[in-house]
């Protein structure tokens, strides 16, 4: 998550019309759900497709084992990341256009 949070923030502030920012509001209750801080420094690679990171990202947080207190948290990690990634496919698909 932490890569593809620092990919489209590349995107976000290199791109002039702003329209990576339509995406902040899924990648903010993301970092909140992982008590990520947004807007770190990434050491890492920032290439690729943050949209294939987070279907990455689902399919090991379906996997997660947590005790039926926390399995709305997991549904919700799970959701957010889903929609996170569609956001960033629907504003890249914009921008190919």
């Amino acid at each position: 998550m932490t890569r593809a949070e620092a990919i489209v923030e590349v995107l976000e502030a290199t791109t002039a019309d702003r329209r990576w920012a339509m995406t902040a509001f899924s990648r903010y209750r993301l970092c909140e759900l992982l008590e990520i801080k947004p807007y770190v420094r990434y050491d890492g690679e920032v290439d690729g497709d943050p949209a294939a990171l987070l279907d990455e990202a689902v399919r090991v947080a379906e996997q997660i084992d947590v005790p039926i207190e926390d399995l709305s948290w997991r549904l919700a990690l799970g959701d957010t990341l889903r929609t996170a990634a569609a956001d960033i496919r629907r504003v890249r698909d914009a921008c190919d256009v």
